[in-house]
């Protein structure tokens, strides 16, 4: 059921416009982690690697929803590509994502080693984190790859939703079982006092935690949906001839899957104090410059 003008405008902006606030807030995270030392501690080595994905999740990911809008004959969003092009298209619109849910996983995996073997856990070197962060690239770009081959060649419509689902699954998993274990040893450990650094660990395990169940929360319903939809259907066009009612909840849920790399920054600007204060001395020091640029004919 082709779209509106009206209805194709609407979801144009407010794809464009959450696209560009994902872009925008994650490259000023990268700014702050880049200008303040003491952000780039070796426990926020993962934390910067997946605001990194997250900006690019917003610059490439947008293309997902743009290509439902364009398989809705909407004259705005022009994409008819040739095959190759739309092939790595759809890799990239898959890989960053995929980039970033991994990161999560691993960085719960890194927060249960840093809680239950902290001694252990200062010992890492910077360069076990590098490896980690390229192999986190590597599995997210052939998980990319198996669901674009997925969707070409399976036998079934919905086979390359269900390899999707099925890792991000898995991941959720690694997620659970990761900060069950947190739980445990917060609740059984018997070490009421806590110093210096395991103070800092506990809190940025805390704040991560709550990023990990915010992203969750608003990826999770369009991954269920998208399953549940997509299972029951055997080709393209079935979609296409849906209801309006159930279009606009597709491209609802969708958005708010993008969305989950948009609130990680606000997470850390509530919940760390040296987040905060860089971002607060950065636009200070942006007000001084713009007021040293005025003109003094204009004072």
């Amino acid at each position: 059921m082709p779209l509106s003008s009206s209805e194709c405008i609407t979801w144009f902006a407010v794809t464009l416009t959450v696209c560009l606030a994902i872009v925008t807030v994650n490259l000023l995270s990268i700014i702050l982690f880049i200008k303040n030392r003491s952000l780039r501690t070796r426990a926020m080595y993962l934390v910067i690697s997946l605001t990194i994905a997250d900006m690019f999740v917003g610059g490439f990911s947008h293309l997902y929803p743009f290509r439902l809008l364009s398989l809705f004959s909407c004259d705005i969003v022009n994409m008819n590509l040739s095959q190759e092009l739309n092939a790595i298209i759809r890799i990239l619109f898959s890989w960053f994502p995929v980039t970033s849910l991994t990161n999560i996983a691993v960085i719960s995996l890194d927060r249960m080693h840093a809680t239950i073997r902290p001694f252990r856990h200062r010992l890492i070197k910077k360069w076990v984190y590098g490896v980690t962060i390229a192999g986190v690239l590597v599995l997210a770009a052939m998980v990319a790859t198996a669901t674009l081959i997925l969707r070409q060649y399976g036998k079934e419509f919905w086979y390359h939703i269900y390899f999707w689902n099925s890792y991000s699954c898995l991941c959720l998993l690694v997620i659970c079982v990761s900060y069950s274990s947190i739980v445990v040893k917060f609740l059984c450990g018997g070490h009421p006092q806590h110093h210096g650094a395991d103070n800092r660990q506990r809190k940025l395990t805390v704040t991560l935690f709550i990023m990990t169940i915010v992203s969750s929360l608003m990826w999770l319903p369009h991954a269920v949906y998208a399953f549940i939809l997509f299972q029951s259907l055997t080709s393209t066009m079935e979609f296409l001839s849906a209801s309006q009612e159930l279009v606009s909840l597709v491209f609802s849920l969708s958005i708010l899957s993008l969305m989950n790399s948009l609130v990680n920054p606000i997470v850390y600007t509530i919940r760390m104090p040296e987040f905060r204060k860089a971002l607060l001395l950065l636009f200070k020091r942006q007000r001084r410059q713009n007021a040293r640029d005025i003109p003094l004919h204009a004072l």
